[in-house]
């Protein structure tokens, strides 16, 4: 598996992708997402995707994430308060990201979360972003937590996890 191997792209709701119906990173929802929902989802302006496609198997739609806008409430960020902030916090929300099965373990969930932060950044640079938000799968969260994600709730580790990551820490991350 090389670099070259692959190319993320933003996704187009008028583009059939190779295997985009066959996609399956193994969590049902995001699947059912991927096969009935994402176009829609996309082509009226709800979210953006970005797609990885794998050059070497005719294109194939291998793995994806969507960006929205979002608002947090104030008492939300609490525990990453270094002061008091506006009532409505604006961020962006990572609302889904998906892996194929057949590639999961060989880094391609951190090269997507690695273009996200990009595209993050480079919105922070335009408008007002506080950071990232996503409410993470229970066994995503450790996954999370290692791109220096911050749990905002006191969940189990049976629960989604409400996590966040702000621009400050997007922006070291970055250089």
């Amino acid at each position: 598996m090389s670099d070259n191997q692959f190319v993320i792209v933003k996704f187009e709701p008028t583009t059939s992708y190779f295997q985009q119906k066959k996609f399956d990173c193994g969590n049902k929802i995001i699947n059912k997402f991927v096969h009935s929902s994402l176009k829609k989802q996309v082509s009226q302006h709800f979210s953006q995707a970005f797609i990885l496609l794998d050059l070497e198997e005719n294109e194939r739609f291998s793995a994806f994430y969507t960006l929205t806008s979002f608002k947090l409430q104030a008492n939300e960020l609490e525990r990453l308060s270094k002061g008091s902030l506006p009532r409505d916090i604006p961020c962006v929300r990572l609302v889904m990201l998906g892996v194929n099965l057949s590639l999961q373990g060989h880094g391609i969930g951190r090269k997507m979360m690695s273009d996200a932060l990009h595209r993050v950044h480079r919105a922070s640079k335009e408008i007002g972003v506080y950071g990232l938000y996503l409410d993470a799968d229970p066994a995503a969260t450790n996954f999370y937590l290692s791109l220096g994600f911050t749990r905002l709730d006191n969940g189990g580790s049976n629960d989604v996890a409400k996590m966040f990551l702000s621009i400050e820490v997007i922006n070291q991350l970055l250089g």
